[in-house]
């Protein structure tokens, strides 16, 4: 009894903490693009240049997670959020 008690308090433990990992993760991730589109004009203008001229959006993404080291999904989202903006 008292060993699936402890093994319930512990499995209880560890779901905490990763979910507090992921948690704390996801705002830095939300940090980084936050910074990423207020320093990099330059990366912008790359992005908006590739889609004008029509590459490919997996290069595209590819490009910018080389660039900048974010996730997949951060990136298409980055991209996302230039394609809408007009300048």
């Amino acid at each position: 009894m008292t060993t699936q008690l402890s093994l319930f308090i512990i499995t209880l433990c560890a779901v905490c903490i990763i979910g507090v990992l992921l948690s704390k993760n996801k705002k830095l991730n939300q940090t980084k693009l936050v910074t990423i589109n207020s320093e990099n004009p330059e990366l912008i203008s790359e992005i908006r240049n590739m889609v004008k001229s029509n590459i490919d959006n997996t290069k595209i993404v590819k490009h910018v997670r080389e660039k900048t080291g974010l996730g997949l999904v951060e990136a298409k989202k980055y991209i996302d959020n230039i394609k809408t903006k007009k300048e």
